[in-house]
């Protein structure tokens, strides 16, 4: 019984997962398992390349599947030692697979625990009261149930096969679609950029434009500061030059000019200088007698209150600049309208909010 129980257990281990017969053309995956070739096929979706091992359901690539040359000739060998036939039960042969406990033939199937079992196994107290079919008998059963079967399960795979598709295609949709969604976002920023390089572009220009302005006044008149400047220290020296002078005849040759100078010198001072010029001629001449009317006029400013006395001095900060080119006031208007902080709140508050449903939505 050792040899035929050897000879069995070798026929099992020859015999494919999938068609239960000898293998032909075994085909070994990169798991390790193998099937006959014709077996693989039904496995892999039509127009794919790669499928699940039926054992594992781990994947593999056809093009990966390689032939299993030393399992195909241990099958051709079984075949030709009719070792099919004691592997397969209901075979032509007389041959029957074995009991491991007993070693016994397994002529029977028991329907409660669905297995093949021998004479021995059917008295056993566990098999008390249960159903028992020939070996025969029990493969028809099953094999009637199979096919039925087969077009429900091959309608079955088709659908997953079809849904399969249609989540690799909405997949390949996906990837797209973002990459599209992406280069959008990038172009539109671009003209976003370009808007704001063009105003920054715009408003350095309005400055640069309104400080060339500004400067070419205030170098029109600094020209003519250096002008007056040279001219009143040239008639500043020629007077102190007449007062040291001891050649009469020459000073008096030169005095009308020297005179038409230090009147123009003086005149270019404006009406308000002359004016305060008298004035202090008069006082200085005058100043014992005006001493209590110039209290008086003393007394009666005070009492005019400091408001007064902070115009007065914003007068004379006037009067001061008020022969100078001071900074354009349109540059600080200018300043005061960029109103950059509005703008940065207002690029702020774009933001994406993607709600419960997977929406989002931009405000």
């Amino acid at each position: 019984m050792a040899s035929a129980l050897d000879a069995s257990s070798l026929a099992e281990d020859l015999l494919c997962p999938i068609c239960l017969s000898l293998f032909r053309d075994p085909r070994m995956l990169e798991c390790g398992h193998s099937f006959c070739a014709a077996c693989l096929e039904p496995c892999v979706p039509k127009g794919q390349g790669r499928g699940l091992c039926p054992e594992c359901r781990h994947p593999f690539a056809l093009r990966r599947v390689a032939t299993n040359w030393a399992l195909c000739s241990l099958a051709e060998k079984a075949r030709l030692l009719k070792l099919d036939e004691g592997a397969q039960p209901g075979g032509k042969g007389s041959g029957w697979s074995i009991c491991l406990e007993h070693e016994e033939p397994l002529k029977l199937f028991c329907s409660q625990d669905e297995g093949p079992v021998c004479v021995i196994c059917r008295d056993l107290p566990q098999h008390r009261g249960h159903d028992f079919l020939p070996i025969k008998n029990a493969v028809q059963k099953y094999q009637d149930k199979l096919k039925a079967s087969l077009v429900p399960l091959k309608d079955n795979l088709n659908s997953v096969t079809e849904d399969q598709r249609r989540q690799q295609e909405n997949i390949a949709e996906l990837e797209s679609y973002a990459q599209d969604l992406l280069g959008y976002i990038t172009e539109e920023f671009e003209v976003l950029h370009q808007i704001l390089q063009e105003k920054e572009q715009g408003m350095k220009e309005t400055v640069g434009r309104l400080k060339e302005e500004n400067r070419e006044e205030m170098e029109e008149r600094l020209k003519e500061l250096d002008e007056e400047v040279t001219f009143r220290s040239e008639t500043l020296s020629m007077a102190r030059v007449g007062l040291d002078t001891s050649d009469h005849t020459a000073f008096l040759r030169g005095i009308k000019e020297l005179m038409r100078r230090v009147q123009e010198d003086q005149s270019s001072q404006g009406e308000e200088e002359e004016e305060d010029g008298a004035s202090d001629e008069g006082s200085s001449g005058d100043e014992d007698d005006s001493t209590d009317e110039d209290e008086n006029v003393a007394n009666g400013k005070e009492e005019e209150g400091d408001e007064d006395d902070a115009n007065g001095e914003e007068e004379e900060e006037e009067d001061e600049d008020g022969d100078i080119v001071a900074v354009d006031p349109a540059l600080e208007e200018f300043k005061e309208s960029l109103d950059f902080e509005a703008w940065q709140k207002m690029l702020g508050t774009i933001q994406a909010d993607t709600v419960h449903d997977g929406s989002i939505t931009w405000h």
